[in-house]
């Protein structure tokens, strides 16, 4: 029988068990080896919830109010430095704090890319990416575009009374016009 490799978060797990032996650790597996992997610790009542996922290293949260599908408040990409973050927390028994909100025009400054730039990644004129920049109203169509264009993801979540925090799937509309298709086609 052979025997897979551990990921990360396994042997991050196999660490705080022998740092923090009275802790209550709990090792949530996806269903594919690639999803993402949750361990929820809790030593003396204080709370950590960290997560991982193959490439997008580890995420980290630790407050009271904090709800399941929130994400994390802070990111590292190395084994080390998550390890001695979460002993930091658990030791002190302080929490982490979600990230500031930022603008867009902050968002790609901190990506370190130039409106020129974005620009030529989006096929548009600078002038419009400015637009996009400064507008209260944006599709979001537009938004996962300028999101994609540096490298990220757009998520949205909504948090729902009683704590229910849910991540919304936003069609795009070619695909809903490709399944509509399908589906009128198909009687």
């Amino acid at each position: 029988m052979e025997k897979t490799s551990q990921v990360p978060i396994e042997i991050l797990e196999k660490q705080l068990r022998s740092r923090f032996p009275d802790a209550r650790i709990l090792l949530d597996r996806p269903k594919k080896r690639s999803g993402v992997w949750y361990l929820d610790v809790t030593h003396d009542g204080h709370p950590l919830i960290i997560q991982w996922q193959e490439g997008s290293g580890f995420g980290i949260s630790s407050s009271p109010e904090h709800a399941y599908g929130d994400g994390a408040d802070e990111v590292y990409r190395d084994d080390e430095a998550i390890y001695g973050r979460a002993i930091s927390l658990l030791l002190s028994r302080t929490y982490t704090a979600p990230p500031e909100p930022v603008r867009l025009r902050e968002l790609r400054q901190e990506c370190g890319m130039s409106q020129a730039e974005l620009a030529v990644i989006l096929n548009k004129q600078q002038g419009e990416i400015s637009k996009i920049e400064r507008r209260q109203d944006v599709r979001v169509s537009t938004l996962r575009d300028y999101v994609q264009s540096m490298g990220g993801t757009l998520q949205i979540v909504a948090s729902m009374p009683g704590g229910v925090v849910r991540r919304l799937e936003i069609e795009d509309a070619k695909e809903s016009g490709a399944r509509k298709h399908a589906a009128t086609a198909k009687r």
